[in-house]
């Protein structure tokens, strides 16, 4: 479980990195006069970005960073960059603010869905708020009483917002389920394919031996000791040691212990 998500973490980092490309591409889209976008806006998403994008890729990527906590930081950074890029350019960029749940579902965690959820619409309502009492585009948002700004813009948007956070939340239980029922049948399948290949290798140890070696090995491997295998084939005890210091040279090993683990069960099938 926690090689996983050191996976996704690893994922989620580079996908991070690649959205700081595209955001220096905007930014430098701006500076050029394709956007029409002040020049102080493009600096602050840039900062901003350093911040969310750049260093928790940074932590992951090279100092190899792998606490539990560091999932809840990407979701985190990635809902302070939604909620920046909304207080610039307000409803242009609602989308955005699903990506700090669409984050969390790949780690098919319900708890830190929970805690997504909870943060993103609360930076949702916050940063429209701010956008009430500082409006960087006016043109865009034609509300300027609290009341206003609340009831048309904020509730509607974080509405809306966990109306696609409930969606996702139902895909992910739904995966979540999924999961839990394939895994067993994969395990299943695993543990076959192993128990076949010792099936295999105990046939072509046996092949490697004598009529009296193999008689001497199985009795062995069903937890006989050297009196009762001799007991058992009438013969004496030296010759005994002499067949099994034989077959450990055959096998390549002198642990008694763990031939008997690894092969007893396949000696019962055959009796």
């Amino acid at each position: 479980m926690r090689k996983n998500e050191a996976e996704i973490n690893e994922n989620v980092a580079k996908g991070l990195l690649i959205v700081f490309s595209c955001v220096l591409l905007t930014v430098f889209l701006c500076w050029i006069g394709v956007f029409d976008v002040y020049v102080n806006m493009t600096v602050i998403i840039l900062g901003v970005s350093i911040i969310t994008l750049i260093i928790p890729s940074f932590l992951i990527l090279k100092i190899h960073v792998y606490h539990k906590s560091m999932k809840y930081y990407i979701v985190a950074a990635m809902a302070v960059m939604a909620g920046t890029s909304y207080a610039l350019f307000t409803f242009q960029a609602v989308l955005v603010f699903v990506v700090p749940t669409i984050i969390a579902a790949f780690y098919l965690d319900k708890k830190l869905l929970y805690f997504s959820g909870v943060l993103t619409v609360s930076v949702l309502f916050v940063s429209h708020i701010i956008t009430g009492f500082y409006m960087f585009q006016p043109w865009l948002e034609p509300f300027v009483g609290m009341k206003d700004i609340i009831q048309y813009g904020a509730l509607p948007r974080c509405l809306q917002f966990c109306g696609c956070f409930l969606l996702i939340l139902f895909m992910t239980e739904r995966y979540r389920k999924m999961f839990i029922q394939i895994l067993p049948e994969h395990n299943s399948k695993i543990v076959g394919e192993v128990e076949e290949e010792g099936k295999r290798e105990y046939e072509a140890l046996l092949g490697e031996l004598t009529e009296r070696e193999k008689s001497v090995f199985l009795l062995m491997i069903s937890g006989y000791t050297n009196m009762q295998i001799a007991d058992k084939l009438c013969l004496s005890n030296g010759t005994i040691k002499n067949y099994i210091s034989v077959i450990y040279e055959k096998l390549g090993t002198k642990e008694r212990n763990a031939l008997i683990l690894k092969y007893s069960r396949f000696s019962k099938e055959n009796d």
